[in-house]
């Protein structure tokens, strides 16, 4: 079969990339050929197929001076026809079997459905995100959770300034979410692939198609966790780790405030972002060091780095939707304290695989910390449980076998 895999980046950026990657080795291994159609980049990987790419859209550098340039990008980020031209001129020259739609908002667009409807292609699209019933696609507004746009009152985004704060922004986030919800071009997806209960329930409980909403959990390949673990222990002091974005949502501001209690205890943070500099800002101010700071790490020199660690922190304070540093973590037998909220509490299952802490509660989680970081026989043990677990939860034959019930002929 020849299966389109429709992704925003086809270079590595991040858990939607870890999926894409995924699958579409899965596809081949299974005989299958893949086609890619995607927004181009210098940081794509190779492929016959990306002359037919829509040109790339990079939102820092839009010339905010320039109104005409402003809409245009505003109007590509919501209904692209270039999207749809150049996957009609793809389809012209190849047979596609399926479609596997992941993440498409701002960029390429829910506009393509239409164009795959019309040539009676079968659509799956697993769901990475919220867009589709929030606008600003993580359900958080100004640092809290947020659900008033529930019924598809998206208006709601701009009365609150929900996206980045901006009132354009926000403004341009509802709009897209009202023309697409108008379109209903969604109604074209045969199933939609929910990787996590939480994300399935959410999305069952906004009303949105049901009957077409599938619960598969992801599959993952181990062979980069199993060659870390192959390597020999680095000679360092004990430490713990948190790898992730740097940005609120990630909880990294929560991870350094329950630190402070935990002076004795060596944090390395592996990644960059926003709240970077505001992060070790406080660092300095609070005289913390016993933090260290990593920057931005290759995935095998992040997974070596969580292999060597005593347990990983996802302090996360949005609906997580799955977490693949969570799933490498605990295959890497490494137990986490997370934030219990969205899918991670079906990861990380409290006093088993790890500890669970209120979302934002940094002295709950200065004693989970204190607590697990001095016993070495619950670490041995919870560790073990996590890799037990995650491999029963997170196992590519599952995943495929699930992906055929959906498409039969894979």
């Amino acid at each position: 079969m020849n299966i389109l895999i429709v992704n925003w980046t086809w270079y590595p950026s991040g858990g939607d990339w870890t999926y894409v990657e995924n699958i579409s080795m899965l596809y081949q291994q299974n005989g299958h050929h893949v086609v890619p159609f995607s927004m181009k980049d210098k940081r794509n990987y190779p492929s016959d197929y990306n002359k037919y790419f829509i040109e790339n859209i990079d939102y820092k550098k839009v010339d905010k001076r320039s109104i005409k340039a402003g809409l245009k990008v505003i109007s590509n980020s919501i209904y692209s026809f270039e999207a749809q031209k150049n996957l009609e001129n793809l389809l012209a020259v190849v047979k596609v079997d399926f479609a596997h739609i992941n993440v498409i908002h701002h960029y390429i667009t829910p506009t393509i459905l239409k164009i795959l409807k019309e040539k009676n292609i079968p659509i799956i699209w697993t769901l990475h995100e919220y867009t589709p019933i929030c606008p600003e696609s993580t359900f958080i507004s100004h640092g809290r959770v947020c659900e008033r746009c529930f019924g598809g009152a998206f208006y709601n985004c701009i009365t609150h300034s929900c996206k980045k704060s901006s009132y354009l922004a926000s403004t341009v986030a509802a709009l897209e979410n009202y023309v697409h919800q108008q379109l209903n071009y969604y109604r074209f997806v045969d199933y939609y692939v929910c990787p996590s209960v939480f994300l399935y329930e959410k999305f069952k409980t906004f009303n949105f198609f049901k009957d077409k909403l599938i619960q598969l959990y992801h599959g993952y390949n181990y062979a980069e966790v199993e060659a870390a673990q192959s390597k020999p222990f680095l000679t360092d002091e004990p430490y713990i780790v948190f790898a992730g974005r740097l940005e609120k949502i990630k909880g990294a501001h929560t991870v350094l405030k329950a630190m402070q209690s935990c002076p004795d205890i060596r944090l390395k943070i592996i990644g960059t972002g926003t709240q970077e500099n505001e992060l070790k800002a406080f660092k300095e101010t609070h005289q913390l060091e016993n933090i260290i700071f990593m920057g931005k790490k290759s995935k095998a020199e992040t997974l070596q780095i969580i292999s060597n660690a005593k347990f990983l922190i996802c302090a996360s304070e949005w609906y997580e939707v799955l977490g693949f540093t969570v799933v490498e973590a605990m295959a890497l037998k490494k137990p986490v304290i997370g934030s219990a909220i969205g899918a991670i509490p079906e990861m990380v299952i409290d006093r088993q695989t790890g500890f669970l802490f209120e979302p934002g509660n940094a002295k709950q989680l200065a004693e989970k910390i204190k607590t697990l970081y001095a016993d070495d026989k619950t670490l041995l043990q919870m560790g073990g449980n996590a890799r037990e677990h995650i491999h029963q939860l997170i196992d590519n034959e599952k995943h495929y076998k699930g992906l055929q019930k959906l498409m039969p002929g894979l």
